[in-house]
């Protein structure tokens, strides 16, 4: 298996095990898909060829009520996901969430960066907070835009 190849499966099978820990362990996303429990096993393990397709994959995302698997799916092919619609809320809420996810993603890189190097699982987990801060920036501007736009200008 070519070195590129093997480094996409390991992301989509971390993706997985994310996806599968979010809904509660492999018979918990069992239930939310086509596809039996052994076969949910086989999509997280390193050890198998099998990986999760599409519909499981989207089926999956859309119970742990966050866009795991496809934004590696994504990753891989150089993309990012970002949502089409945002919650409500304030604008200072969104700003809230925005330091929060800076906050968080940077000690991650701290963290990963204190042996000299990031490591895949690193590499993986700083591409997951990178994604989510891109998102809560994005609704924040988008906020911030409203408000810029806004007549009374409050928010």
């Amino acid at each position: 298996m070519p070195e590129t190849h093997a480094a996409h499966v390991a992301s989509l099978k971390t993706a997985t095990q994310a996806a599968i820990r979010q809904l509660g362990g492999v018979e918990a996303a069992a239930s939310c898909t086509r596809v039996g429990k052994t076969q949910i096993s086989e999509y997280q393990n390193r050890n198998s060829a099998h990986v999760v397709p599409v519909d499981v994959a989207l089926a999956l995302d859309l119970y742990a009520q966050q866009p795991l698997i496809l934004a590696a799916m994504a990753s891989i092919e150089g993309c990012a996901l970002l949502p089409i619609a945002f919650g409500e809320g304030c604008a200072a809420t969104a700003m809230g969430e925005v330091a929060s996810s800076a906050s968080g993603t940077m000690t991650a890189a701290i963290v990963a960066l204190a042996d000299g190097q990031i490591d895949r699982t690193e590499a993986a987990d700083l591409s997951q907070r990178l994604g989510e801060l891109i998102r809560h920036s994005t609704d924040a501007l988008q906020k911030m835009q409203a408000l810029a736009f806004r007549a009374n200008g409050e928010g």
